[in-house]
């Protein structure tokens, strides 16, 4: 465990910054979440608000909203606290990994065998994502497995595309 995360620290030390510290990003993007059901699966929207607090390390709010109609009888909302560490960077590319904490709210009707209900919990998210940097124009693509305990220990992978503008 130690040699892990003495290989992290030196993997993460020894890149060239792409963007500097003291940098704020605000963006928002199109996600997909798999459910706590096989009926819970969709798309939705985020918004995601990052600072970066030294060279390699951010840390970050990402929200997002998942509704399965147009009359939002089913709907997810999750808010993602995350801690985000570059890892390399190649030219405008800059690949990351992320850890962080969600609290997420599920309400649901699915059909006669499932009554109407809501869910709340909290949850553990590891995953990972790839950047491309142009000026200040940040378009990122981020799998990641949140681990979260609704009414049991789940195992929930989403997938986020999006943008995010930096202010220097």
């Amino acid at each position: 465990m130690t040699a892990c995360f003495l290989s992290v620290f030196l993997v993460v030390f020894s890149q060239p910054p792409v963007i500097r510290q003291d940098n704020f990003s605000v963006g928002g993007g199109v996600s997909y979440r798999h459910g706590i059901k096989e009926d819970f699966s969709r798309p939705g929207i985020n918004l995601e608000f990052y600072y970066f607090l030294m060279d390699n390390f951010r840390g970050g709010l990402d929200l997002a909203y998942y509704a399965e109609d147009i009359d939002l009888s089913t709907s997810a909302f999750e808010a993602n606290l995350n801690a985000i560490v570059n890892f390399s960077s190649f030219d405008d590319f800059l690949i990351y990994g992320l850890l962080g904490g969600q609290f997420a709210y599920i309400e649901y009707d699915w059909d006669v065998n499932f009554e109407k209900g809501k869910y709340n919990g909290i949850g553990l998210n590891m995953g990972a994502g790839l950047e491309y940097i142009i000026d200040n124009i940040i378009i990122h693509g981020q799998p990641k497995a949140t681990l979260y305990c609704l009414d049991t220990f789940r195992i929930t992978p989403s997938y986020r595309l999006g943008v995010r503008y930096v202010f220097n």
